[in-house]
């Protein structure tokens, strides 16, 4: 049972697959602007929020297309239930560049956290009909494959990101919050594709094949 339990640690870790260059890109234009309008003498304050709105901006642009597609497959293709959550996001980007306030955008990345969390849970409420739903079956009404739910795992680094945004929050300067948040970046890719390879069944297919269900 060790042995076991060992060897598919090791396998995972050893599994993790490569962070791919889009996924880094909101935090390198993070980055990027934080050093370069730094150097222009812009106002710290505004350096910030700039640059954490930018990044924020991009990620939801990219992560769209994927957004719906998971959508179509869980609630029967409205994916018109994505207009509400891009209005809000476009809106909230606008009422941080006018506030022009560190703390509100910092507070805003807990907001978003707290806002998947939500839905992660809620998720697992009605996880069993979700799930019902997405996996194929056969004539027979047997599954064709096994479908894995990452609802917890989604729910866990949630719950991640709010803790360490709230600690940063209180007690480190904004370099340090725009210094570490990269590094936690990379820490939750590692860690999230870890907790994903733990949870599926021992014999699944690699991370092209394998059909988890993200959300509700």
């Amino acid at each position: 049972m060790i042995k076991r339990t060992s060897s598919r640690l090791l396998t995972a870790m050893l599994s993790i697959p490569p962070i791919r260059p889009q996924n880094l890109l909101p935090v390198v234009i993070m980055l990027i602007l934080w050093i370069v309008l730094g150097r222009l003498n812009v106002p710290q304050d505004q350096v910030f929020v700039l640059s954490v709105v930018v990044a924020q901006a991009y990620a939801v642009w990219r992560n769209l297309p994927q957004a719906a597609e998971s959508i179509q497959q869980t609630t029967a293709g409205r994916t018109g239930m994505l207009r509400w959550p891009v209005f809000i996001l476009l809106a909230v980007s606008a009422l941080q560049l006018w506030l022009n306030n560190p703390l509100f955008t910092q507070r805003a990345v807990t907001a978003v956290a707290l806002f998947l969390l939500v839905v992660m849970v809620l998720g697992m409420i009605r996880e069993g009909a979700v799930m019902a739903r997405v996996t194929p079956t056969t004539a027979e009404g047997e599954a064709v494959c096994e479908t894995v739910s990452l609802l917890r795992v989604n729910a866990l680094v949630a719950a991640m990101v709010i803790a360490v945004n709230e600690i940063l929050i209180s007690s480190e300067s904004l370099g340090v919050w725009i210094t570490v948040m990269p590094i936690f970046v990379l820490f939750l890719h590692g860690f999230y594709w870890f907790m994903v390879l733990m949870v599926l069944p021992p014999d699944s297919p690699d991370e092209d094949t394998i059909r988890p269900v993200t959300g509700a």
